[in-house]
């Protein structure tokens, strides 16, 4: 049978340490991840809008245009 090696207590603090850092690292990257994505989000739904608005002045026009020319048609 093969001994394993003690763990100390220092070396299991040790381990817990790095462990938490690790975390805390990856926490921070997480966040900055979110606060991007957030950014990104907020970008879309301005562009959506525009899209929208621009949208709607193109309806609007098609809709005088096609007014015009039935008014046109009945002229004739």
């Amino acid at each position: 049978m093969v001994k394993k090696p003690k763990m100390t207590l220092e070396k299991l603090a040790t381990l817990v340490v790095e462990g938490f850092e690790e975390v805390k690292t990856d926490i921070g990257e997480l966040k900055r991840d979110v606060t991007q994505v957030k950014h990104d989000v907020g970008e879309i739904r301005t562009d959506l809008k525009a899209h929208g608005k621009a949208i709607d002045k193109d309806a609007v026009t098609l809709i005088i245009q096609e007014t015009r020319i039935k008014k046109l048609e009945h002229a004739r």
